[in-house]
């Protein structure tokens, strides 16, 4: 029969503080049913074997890995041993008060998600220092675009609808695995509850220079997952200097100069362009597919469409480059460099509809 609640709780070298957290939490959820997950990395403390001892009084589940380390990846491994509608995350060093988790339970009766937050109304970091503390509020304000919706956005306490996440779709890095659930998974509607943050009694704290690095890398990753136009529009860049560097070339070669004369007063720069715009849109395509929208479901005949796309704006292109040369008296180049600019916001949300998307289209 499935738990009403899962809590998995990361663990390395966190054997003093395990009796007292356990016994907690099955206060805290008297009248829940519940089960404890720890997800332990190999402490060399005895942390694992002294959990291992509480599963004969508690509904405790001990998870050994050996192979690997870090807080993020232990919970998406804990994510496929746990058997309850509704999973919540916290740390074992009892900074994260398990006397919050019914609010949390509440809560998640209405919403996807729900953040135990140090920065909402009722809520406390607790007694940090200064130089803590501005570390916080740094690390919290790079997330912002990420999670507008909260306030405490590096809270490593929060729990989740278990059908709201898919491991699958998560990309463990460091420790602020909260952060990347709101960001990749189908989360619709958050929100918090106040707990304050408590002194570490026992062990010592995990926080490193190598946890800030790889909080920035998780930010980069992020960030371009959440805002694709940013991935687009680096592809959009490269195939940029495509067309223009092969638009310059063709405007340069002496078939086209001959042309030129020939043609006087006619739209003798359109041509190329055509040429170095097709070029480009085939190479944006492959790039587009391998990268910015990688992990999405590509429509039938996607090529296709794209390409249709790409065509449809590249008669747009050719109006804005007629008009730019003609009418704005801007030489070839430069104007079909603002031309192809004006154009970029409707080939990304055409691209991100009509070619890609991020559920199956079957």
């Amino acid at each position: 029969m499935d738990k009403t609640v899962s809590i998995i709780i990361p663990t390395y070298n966190e054997r003093d503080n395990i009796t007292p957290l356990v016994e907690r939490i099955h206060r805290s959820l008297s009248s829940h049913n519940y089960e404890i997950v720890f997800v332990d990395d190999n402490s060399k403390d005895g942390t694992a074997e002294l959990a291992k001892t509480l599963c004969s009084k508690y509904t405790v589940k001990v998870v050994v890995r050996k192979d690997k380390r870090g807080l993020a990846s232990a919970v998406v491994d804990g994510l496929t041993h746990v058997s309850g509608e509704v999973v919540v995350v916290m740390d074992a060093d009892l900074q994260h008060p398990p006397e919050a988790l019914p609010n949390m339970l509440k809560a998640l009766e209405s919403y996807d998600f729900v953040v135990a937050s140090r920065y909402c109304k009722g809520g406390s970091p607790g007694k940090w220092t200064l130089p803590r503390r501005l570390v916080s509020l740094v690390a919290n304000l790079l997330a912002l675009p990420l999670a507008p919706r909260v306030k405490d956005r590096m809270s490593g306490f929060f729990g989740f609808r278990r059908v709201a996440v898919d491991p699958a779709l998560l990309n463990p890095l460091g420790w602020k695995i909260g952060l990347e659930i709101m960001v990749r998974s189908h989360v619709s509607s958050v929100t918090e509850v106040p707990y304050i943050f408590v002194a570490r009694a026992h062990g010592s704290s995990k926080l490193s220079k190598r946890i800030i690095w790889q909080y920035l890398q998780q930010l980069v990753r992020l960030y371009f997952d959440k805002f694709r136009i940013m991935n687009f529009m680096v592809v959009g860049g490269i195939g940029y200097v495509i067309n223009i560097s092969l638009y310059s070339l063709l405007t340069l070669l002496p078939l086209l100069k001959a042309f030129e004369f020939s043609q006087v007063g006619k739209p003798y720069y359109l041509p190329p362009f055509v040429v170095s715009s097709l070029i480009a849109i085939t190479s944006n395509y492959l790039m587009n597919r391998a990268w910015t929208f990688k992990g999405w479901v590509e429509h039938q005949r996607g090529f296709g469409r794209y390409m249709s796309m790409g065509i449809g704006t590249l008669l747009l292109d050719l109006g804005f480059l007629y008009l730019l040369v003609n009418y704005g008296k801007l030489a070839p180049v430069p104007a079909a460099a603002l031309a192809i600019l004006v154009v970029f916001i409707i080939r990304y949300v055409i691209a991100r509809r009509w070619v890609w998307s991020e559920i199956s289209t079957k």
